[in-house]
């Protein structure tokens, strides 16, 4: 007995989709590399860049407390960012529900 091949072909996804997809996507690596080359940034320069991180900015704050608050700032902004980056991604995803489709 043999099995004849299939030849079904998945329902083509909406433009609405495929933009959202894309979108998506450039907006989640951008965010990423972004967090990951700020987040990392810290650490190497407190290992290999220490005079530097011992700067005075004002008083007794180095630029090392400087950059270590700056981190806990750039979370906040960057959860701010997807914040209003969603907006976008939610009207992408309602153009892109197939009327009288499932889920």
């Amino acid at each position: 007995m043999t099995v004849a091949p299939t030849t079904h072909v998945p329902p083509a996804r909406p433009a609405a989709y495929r933009e959202l997809v894309r979108q998506r996507n450039s907006f989640t690596v951008a965010m990423t590399l972004t967090f990951l080359v700020l987040y990392f940034l810290l650490p190497l320069l407190a290992g290999y860049n220490k005079p530097l991180m011992a700067t005075k900015v004002f008083g007794n704050v180095t630029f090392g407390y400087v950059l270590a608050f700056l981190e806990f700032l750039m979370g906040w902004v960057m959860a701010a960012i997807y914040v209003r980056k969603a907006r976008t991604f939610d009207r992408l995803a309602l153009e892109a529900q197939v009327p009288g489709g499932g889920a």
